[in-house]
């Protein structure tokens, strides 16, 4: 036997568009309301914020923070930025290596590299004629520490890739993870660098500083679920409108 809705059943014929939107309506106004927007900002890797050698290789870090079940996801998109236009110019260089500072919000994190070739973690890193230590690093295979080693499999002038680390602290949500990073880069209480070998200018490999370019626009302005919920209502009405006037001219 087929089932009939009884409140499908009450509506006039030619009435059920109005209905459907009325479900898109609301269907779309609750996951507007459920939805975890995503934080964004991005650090440069720059001989401007500092450098050992001033070769010219750069990177960018892109950080982008989301809400998710245990905790905050920290999506850090990495790439290799140098093309000759700032210190010694040089236009070849690998990204072996890249270490961060977290704010004291973030109580512990766990890292996953992904897909990429960063598949070493160190921990209170130390780089030679740069300040620090810093909190974390993560670098391409190769012997040694965070800054020796021989280059295997890091990223090449203009190649991307991206890592991920799970946060954790008391109250952590996307918004205040992105506000504590920002902040702590922006103040300089925090801060990043990039390792750089097989560069092809200065003495060959470089360490250099980043910096905080500028961060990423706000999102546009969706309208409130409640506002969602009334535009899917006038929908319906105007459609059993319609519907009637048809009804009533035919």
């Amino acid at each position: 036997m087929k089932s009939t809705n009884l409140f499908t059943a009450l509506l006039p014929q030619g009435a059920l568009a109005g209905t459907a939107a009325l479900a898109a309506g609301l269907a779309l106004a609750s996951s507007a309301f459920t939805a975890a927007p995503a934080q964004a900002f991005s650090l440069s890797i720059n001989p401007q914020f500092g450098s050992t050698e001033d070769t010219g290789a750069t990177a960018e870090l892109d950080f982008d923070f989301a809400d998710t079940a245990g905790g905050v996801t920290l999506n850090l998109g990495i790439t290799n930025t140098t093309d000759g236009s700032v210190g010694l110019g040089a236009t070849a260089a690998t990204l072996v290596g890249v270490a961060l500072d977290l704010p004291d919000i973030v109580s512990s994190f766990d890292f996953d590299p992904g897909s990429s070739n960063f598949i070493r973690e160190f921990f209170n890193v130390s780089i030679p004629g740069l300040a620090g230590p810093f909190d974390f690093g993560m670098r391409s295979a190769g012997t040694g520490n965070f800054v020796g080693g021989n280059p295997q499999a890091g990223l090449t002038a203009g190649q991307s890739t991206a890592v991920s680390f799970l946060l954790s602290g008391a109250g952590l949500t996307a918004a205040s993870a992105e506000s504590a990073f920002f902040s702590g880069y922006q103040s300089g209480s925090l801060q990043a660098a990039g390792r750089f070998q097989q560069v092809n200018a200065g003495g060959g490999s470089d360490k250099v500083l980043a910096g905080l370019v500028t961060p990423d626009p706000d999102p546009v302005d969706v309208p409130e679920p409640s506002a969602l919920a009334g535009l899917a209502l006038c929908g319906a009405l105007a459609t059993r409108l319609r519907s009637r006037k048809v009804q009533q001219n035919a």
